[in-house]
């Protein structure tokens, strides 16, 4: 399946939110009765046989939530007795506190240079629980002889009495609305003026009949033209009809200028107090506002040259993030790197690595041609960020030099390094394959990993930032006292672009450089850390299987010395701190009486499933594919346990199935996860939390982790990379206490043996951040910091990523798609909750059954425990129950309804040994013939290091406590198809 191919569901998943929140939903038969013997016979969904508009049998004002305008006089009307529960949730005044209010009018009043003294215009009404308003604010420009065009669209509903099973019933018809007013050039020149205009031209509208609609215009100057405010405001006289007879549906509001433009909305006059700002401000230099909603969202016409030709009062929003790839392309052909053509001697290896960096010194020069064109107030920070790429230039042709020669030990390591990423590639990333206990034996079932088939689905290559950022780092990470070992490589690339396979890389050069100068020196040499104990176990698993490959390269390279190994560092309640307790928790694993704590539940090397498994007798599914590995699992043993075996006081780890190399008692699994043997073995790649690192006060024995003997003195060299992920999560009072530490870790990777110090390199990566100078500094007391990829002059373009266009027509590809939802007519959050929910839920199910899986998991993410567990409820009551509501519109029966069976949890209540349960359950995909999860409610934990790509579909409940959690949340989807809205 391809990205088009998902194109056409994801719109209808978007049409369906769209008729269940806006409307309006016509289809069904024409209504050409008025009396139903039953209500099987009065079962719709029903359309007006003229109009072919729809008819809905229960109240609008119960049926929408999003578009609706109620009558200004709205407070002092009783509700409607078809919807006297929901009118019951709504505060009865609705309104702003009056002091919060004129708070934020003189706010906005400043951004564009007004006083509250010059103007009378009042917006209450579209901040009501029931709002009676819509607005929106613009910059009107092409001199005083620009008039304008205002149109109002949407719909009402008017009652039709039925009869049903001898009862009357209420039922709604819905008739459209368009509204126009032609506001005059001489109405608009004046500034100052606030009008008021009851009365849309006559001949242009239609369906007005009995509605009292005002158009309030406010006319105010500005140094680019007139900033006008329109809002149209229901002024419509309940009288004693019900509110569903008065209110206005779908409400929608374009402003068209007759003879001008729109001109981009001015900003906040503030000086650009940081760098940073004038980067971003230079990056989206074209990302301008061209108008601003009041009670709405808005939207505008694709601007050409600065000028937008319409604008529009929006109440269901949505935008679509750009696609960003790293896989970029020269001259119509993937740019990128063989790790298997890096790896030999032979040629066509350096060859493409200096056509990668000959593309970026082409694409730099052409920078600065683009930069003399730019505005003046541009050209001092574009000058900036082109010196940024010429120094990253400059670092990967010395790395690039560097690797040239074969026979050096750079040379070496940089071929070794590219071998074992080749094989961590083609091996790691496949499908558990399920272990099961029969007759006292492990079976595995399936076939080790298919290289070939990883070959072709493009493992083993390096994308260009990639193996230009291990270019950029090799030589201050060869050379203890390069002038850059002091500087901070910070990685900054969107999330999913592999981020992660980068910094692996350069961890496998350091470890293998370091054997190939002291064969002698097996001790710890990379320092991996991490903020959140699902992100360390994911990535625990990758660099293991880095380990397994370097194992290999090492048993063919007789100089590499003693064994490679990694080690996990991080608390008692995820793995064992000491060997009694391993050797207890093992033995109440086999009992059935603990949940697991050693993390490991698969192979790194073969993905052969680990741990408790199920026996024969508790699991009968066909055995064709299952092969014996000759290992016994012990006869007095109630759970099978595979992969786990007790050996010298302590637990390793033994693979069950006897095909993969590490399945043998003289060549187990090089991992440890015990806290003793960690200090014992002094692991080459050490894998821990940052608040692990706060044991080193208390426990001296983790001395040995930074090459210290038992009497404090330096026995081994020192950790020489230390590797923090997701450096943006290192804020706030964890920052705090982080750099608290730092200093004194820094100086246990110092090594002073020799005439001069050398220091750890250090590598950060993040995918959001800024002012991350300061933040370096603050953390470890490093003046400067490499930014790589370095800015561009555009945030479309920094060469190694860019954003995803068709390589034929160069539009966009689809990208992540963004729908904001403000329902304030539905009256609570939770009832929002339900019909969105059951909305998206709904929309999967009605897709096609090969089309369906990419929407058929719905990840919500809560800002808190307790949101997540009211939503839990609802997931359990209220949504099954409405799910039954829409099904019934439309269906007379139960096929074609979506059932909740399956609702996951992704949250820190989890046990450690459940989160990659988690994982794989949701990786599974919905088909004929098996389940898969039709919800996952989540808290923060998921903000980094979920890579699920079946994803596509998410809801953020409520507004993310930052802008870098928003990013990072939403890029949890999407992934594979660039498809999903969130």
């Amino acid at each position: 399946m391809t990205i088009s191919d998902h194109l056409g569901p994801r719109e209808d998943v978007v049409d369906a939110l769209r008729a269940e929140l806006l409307g309006p939903a016509p289809a069904g038969k024409p209504l050409d009765r008025g009396s139903f013997d039953n209500w099987e016979e009065a079962r719709g969904p029903w359309v007006d046989p003229e109009s072919g508009e729809e008819v809905l049998d229960r109240a609008p004002l119960v049926r929408y939530g999003v578009g609706v305008l109620y009558p200004a006089e709205h407070t002092t009307q009783p509700a409607d007795e078809d919807h006297t529960v929901i009118a019951g949730l709504i505060d009865g005044d609705g309104e702003l506190d009056e002091e919060v209010f004129d708070g934020l009018q003189e706010a906005a009043q400043r951004t564009v240079g007004g006083s509250p003294e010059d103007d009378d215009f009042d917006l209450a009404g579209a901040n009501d629980r029931r709002p009676s308003t819509i607005g929106l604010s613009f910059m009107l420009a092409g001199g005083s002889g620009t008039a304008l065009r205002v149109v109002f669209t949407g719909g009402r509903y008017q009652r039709q009495n039925v009869r049903v099973a001898g009862d009357a019933r209420r039922w709604w018809v819905r008739s459209p609305v368009i509204a126009v007013w032609e506001l005059p050039a001489d109405d608009i020149a004046t500034a100052g003026r606030v009008l008021r205009k009851p009365q849309p031209d006559l001949d242009a509208s239609r369906g007005i009949d009995g509605l009292d609609l005002e158009l309030i215009v406010n006319v105010r100057s500005h140094q680019d033209g007139r900033l006008i405010t329109v809002a149209l405001v229901n002024r419509t006289a309940p009288g004693t009809q019900p509110l569903d007879a008065v209110s206005l549906f779908q409400a929608e509001m374009t402003v068209e200028p007759q003879g001008g433009w729109l001109a981009p909305y001015p900003e906040a006059a503030e000086a650009e107090t940081h760098p940073d700002d004038a980067s971003f401000n230079l990056l989206y230099r074209e990302a301008r506002t061209f108008a601003v909603g009041h009670g709405c969202a808005a939207d505008w016409a694709d601007p050409v040259d600065g000028r937008a030709t319409w604008a529009k009062a929006d109440p269901l929003p949505w935008y679509e993030a750009p696609s960003i790839t790293p896989d970029i392309r020269q001259n119509g052909s993937p740019l990128t790197v063989s790790m298997e053509q890096l790896a030999g001697d032979g040629p066509g290896g350096p060859e493409r690595l200096e056509q990668v960096v000959g593309a970026y010194a082409e694409w730099i020069e052409g920078l600065a041609e683009k930069a003399a064109g730019l505005d003046e107030r541009f050209r001092p920070t574009a000058a900036q960020h082109i010196e940024g790429c010429r120094k990253a230039l400059a670092r990967m042709r010395e790395g690039l030099e560097l690797v040239r020669d074969a026979r050096s030990d750079v040379g070496r390591a940089f071929r070794m390094a590219n071998r074992a990423m080749l094989r961590q590639q083609l091996r790691s990333g496949g499908a558990v394959r399920p272990t099961r206990s029969a007759d006292g034996r492990f079976e595995v079932e399936g076939a080790q990993p298919d290289e070939e088939a990883a070959r072709r689905n493009g493992k083993g290559n390096w994308r260009a930032f990639q193996i230009a950022f291990l270019l950029a780092a090799i030589p201050s990470s060869a050379d203890p006292r390069h002038g850059d070992r002091e500087a901070v490589d910070l990685i900054y690339f969107p999330t999913g672009g592999g981020k992660t396979e980068a910094y692996l890389g350069l961890s496998a050069f350091s470890i293998l450089l370091r054997r190939l100068r002291d064969p002698g020196d097996a001790s710890v040499t990379v320092l991996m850390r991490y903020t959140l104990r699902l992100l360390t176990a994911q990535q625990f698993l990758r660099a293991a299987a880095l380990i397994c490959a370097l194992e290999e390269v090492r048993e063919e390279e007789p100089d590499l010395g003693d064994p490679f190994s990694i080690g996990i560092w991080v608390g008692g309640e995820t793995t064992p701190n000491s060997r009694a307790d391993a050797k207890t928790a093992l033995g109440k694993l086999h009992r059935g009486e603990q949940d697991n704590p050693f993390l490991l539940l698969r192979c790194p090397w073969c993905a052969a499933q680990m741990g408790p498994v199920p026996s024969q007798e508790e699991d009968s599914a066909p055995r064709q594919s299952r092969r014996k590995t000759g290992r016994r699992s012990g006869a007095a043993v109630r759970t099978p346990v595979a992969g786990y075996s007790e050996y010298r006081g302590t637990v390793r780890f033994i693979c069950p199935d006897h095909e993969c190399r590490f399945s043998t008692e003289d060549s187990p699994l090089p991992i440890y996860v015990v806290d003793d043997d960690l200090y014992d073995q002094r692991p080459t790649l050490v894998i821990g939390t940052v608040d692990k690192f706060a044991l080193i006060a208390w426990r001296p024995k983790a001395q040995a982790l930074f090459g210290f003997g038992q009497h404090g003195t330096r026995a081994y060299s020192p950790p020489s990379l230390i590797i923090q992920d997701e450096l943006h999560l290192i804020a706030g009072p964890l920052g705090s206490l982080t750099g608290l530490y730092e200093g004194v870790i820094e100086e246990l990777c110092t090594d002073r043996r020799g005439r001069a110090p050398v220091l750890p390199k250090i590598v950060a990566s993040t995918a959001t951040i800024r002012r991350h100078e300061e933040q370096v500094k603050a953390l470890y007391g490093r003046e400067r910091v490499h930014l790589f990829p370095p800015h561009g002059v555009d945030a479309s373009d920094s060469f190694f990523a860019v954003y995803d266009r068709d390589p034929d027509s160069g539009t966009l590809k689809p990208g992540r798609r963004y729908i904001g939802v403000h329902a304030p007519a539905l009256g609570s959050m939770q009832t929002t909750q339900v019909r969105t929910f059951a909305a998206l839920l709904q929309a999967a199910k009605d897709l096609p059954e090969d089309l369906s899986d990419p929407w058929w998991t719905l990840l919500a993410f809560f800002n808190s425990l307790r949101e997540l567990g009211n939503s839990l409820s609802l997931m359990q009551s209220d949504i099954p129950d409405y799910l039954r509501t829409v099904n019934n519109r439309s269906s007379t029966d139960r096929t074609g309804m979506r059932y909740l069976n399956w609702v996951e949890e992704m949250t820190s209540r989890l046990r450690q040994d459940q989160v990659p349960e988690a994982i794989q359950k949701l990786e599974r995909q919905h088909t004929n013939e098996q389940r898969a999860v039709d919800a996952c409610l989540a808290s923060s934990l998921i903000e980094v290091g979920i890579d699920i790509p079946r994803l596509s579909l998410m809801a953020v409940v409520g507004q993310p406590k930052s802008t870098s959690q928003y990013i990072q949340v939403t890029g949890r989807v999407g992934r594979r198809y660039s498809a999903a809205r969130a």
